[in-house]
């Protein structure tokens, strides 16, 4: 079978649907030595965080006239020249990494539909072009031969958004990569930490700032919770910049702070990825109150570092974190407050979590992933045939 995968977001490997179409990408190399892979792109692949490519990369550029517009220039990838390149170059199967499926497919078409954020939240449609494009994919999601996603609860987010049949939708999980692991030398964390301004006691979120990751409410609890320990040393450590992220969909949690008084203890700093695992590995606590996610990677891969977590209990996580994290409601102040409290001030508890986090992780694997993987593009294959 010839595998021809649309590979836009090698140039945007740091990217959540990069790091999946590369981590996909490598243990489907480890895996697979029968089948043939072909990667296109719409343009050389440039950046140095897309490196070692396990497979062939071919460039296919659009038409000079819609290379003029960005967002012109993609549609035009992922709806004729993705395609065509596939089909020319006898691709069996073309498998689209992201919610961008051709609406009409020449080849048996396989999509990887991570979330439909943009079609249950109203926040995340704003603008027309964003809502004419959303109708576009969603009607073209219903032509592939079959769909893969990444939650239980986003395949019933597709079933009842994009009206699809659960027979045409498997389940592949995704995984925290190779890199996150405990790390417990103690200069390697001291220096992590002198990196981002923080002690030894503090909380960690990463995650992101929109609206739906509800960093103002744990700015909230974080307060309630200063207050009430006599702990003055400890501090929360918010991966992210709200001054490069502004306006309604990415609130301002620092209004908050200074409200309740504990603007000196919460620090915004956006953790690059060489000291994640570190700071991971260190936090006295990772806490994670989204309201919504397709899957829930962050607290995967604290978890996968050994850190003990406070987890929202919506949409996908309980399936990520399952009994390995303390879950609560994220709109629930107190209960945030009271959760967090009992990791900091049980030893025993937080250790217990500890064990759990590293426990749980050990169920989620890339090459797991990319077997379900392989598996979803052969049956996309013989329902083709049929």
């Amino acid at each position: 079978m010839k595998i021809a995968l649309n590979s836009l977001f090698l140039q945007t490997p740091n990217s959540g649907s990069g790091q999946y179409l590369l981590h996909l990408l490598r243990a489907l190399k480890e895996i697979d030595q029968q089948n043939e892979y072909l990667l296109l792109g719409a343009t050389p692949v440039t950046r140095d965080g897309s490196g070692n490519i396990p497979f062939p990369y071919q460039v296919n550029p659009v038409p000079t006239l819609a290379g003029r517009n960005e967002n012109i220039e993609k549609l035009v990838w992922e709806q004729y020249t993705g395609p065509a390149a596939a089909r020319k170059a006898g691709a069996d199967l073309y498998h689209v990494p992201y919610f961008a499926p051709p609406l009409f497919p020449r080849t048996p078409t396989v999509v990887t539909i991570h979330d439909v954020i943009p079609l249950r939240l109203p926040a995340y449609q704003a603008g027309a072009r964003v809502k004419a494009y959303m109708r576009l994919v969603a009607r073209a999601a219903r032509n592939a031969t079959l769909i893969i996603t990444v939650s239980q609860h986003a395949r019933q987010d597709m079933m009842d958004a994009l009206h699809l049949p659960a027979e045409r939708i498997r389940i592949t999980y995704e995984a925290a990569g190779e890199q996150y692991r405990p790390i417990s030398d103690p200069s390697v964390l001291s220096q992590a930490r002198a990196r981002y301004g923080v002690g030894e006691r503090y909380i960690f979120y990463l995650g992101g700032l929109d609206q739906r990751k509800n960093v103002p409410q744990l700015v909230r609890a974080f307060a309630h919770l200063y207050k009430q320990l006599d702990q003055s040393d400890l501090q929360l450590l918010i991966s992210g910049n709200p001054d490069k992220q502004k306006g309604p969909f990415f609130p301002d949690p620092r209004p908050v702070a200074a409200e309740l008084g504990v603007s000196d203890q919460v620090i915004y700093r956006f953790v690059e990825d060489e000291d994640k695992p570190a700071m991971y590995s260190g936090a006295s606590l990772f806490v994670f109150p989204s309201l919504y996610e397709g899957f829930g990677l962050d607290p995967l891969e604290a978890m996968s570092c050994g850190a003990p977590v406070v987890c929202s209990n919506r949409t996908s996580l309980p399936e990520v974190v399952g009994d390995a994290a303390l879950s609560v409601d994220p709109d629930d102040t107190q209960a945030l407050v009271e959760a967090m409290r009992s990791v900091l001030t049980d030893t025993s508890l937080a250790m217990d979590l500890r064990a759990r986090s590293l426990q749980r992780a050990t169920q989620f694997s890339w090459r797991k992933t990319a077997t379900e993987t392989l598996a979803a593009y052969q049956e996309a294959l013989a329902r083709s045939k049929k």
